[in-house]
């Protein structure tokens, strides 16, 4: 894969940035629409304490013991995109939200691989990633079943090929030298004839 940057990193950044503070604004409530997380934390979990007329996300008012106790770095958001620079997913707070009617990263058919690109920001900040960057991309399986999908990670993208017919999920992680320092949630992953 390569690992060539499009143009538009910039433009979806700032988009990615927007849909933080409309999140923000509106807490992040899971109102049941098709391609949402289905977080299975409490309410009372969720509830967002930051001014909703300021406009802006602050991700440190958000009561979440996951990100608070697990992360050596304050990510902000990961955003996820496919080969065409169309956002799939995007995960903060503790949960992800997807633009896919599957519930999760796009389906694969057997034979075939999906790329993706991750982009994880702090502050509004766009994390270096790359071979010669302090920050590296790690995608895992979630659930060890590594017969339905093979993934192969760069440093900034990752390829998921699926092998049989089936579900798993995987994990977006953050690597700075070679440690992991920022894990996102699993995500389900399918491979659907």
């Amino acid at each position: 894969m390569s690992n060539n940057r499009r143009p538009t990193t910039r433009r979806r950044l700032l988009a990615g940035a927007g849909s933080i503070g409309v999140l923000g604004a509106a807490g992040c409530l899971d109102d049941g629409e098709p391609g949402e997380s289905t977080d299975d934390s409490s309410d009372e979990d969720d509830e967002q304490t930051d001014d909703p007329d300021d406009g802006e996300f602050d991700d440190d008012l958000v009561d979440d013991p996951v990100d608070d106790a697990d992360h050596e770095v304050d990510v902000s958001e990961l955003l996820v995109y496919d080969r065409d620079g169309e956002q799939v997913a995007n995960s903060h707070a503790g949960h992800w939200h997807y633009e896919t009617e599957t519930g999760g990263l796009p389906a694969i058919e057997p034979g075939s691989a999906i790329e993706l690109e991750a982009v994880f920001t702090k502050d509004g900040e766009e994390l270096p990633l790359g071979e010669d960057e302090p920050y590296r991309l790690s995608v895992e399986l979630a659930d060890g079943d590594d017969e339905i999908v093979d993934i192969d990670a760069d440093p900034a993208t990752v390829s998921i090929s699926g092998e049989q017919a089936g579900e798993t999920a995987t994990v977006f992680e953050l690597l700075e030298d070679g440690d992991g320092i920022w894990e996102a949630p699993p995500i389900d992953t399918f491979v659907k004839e």
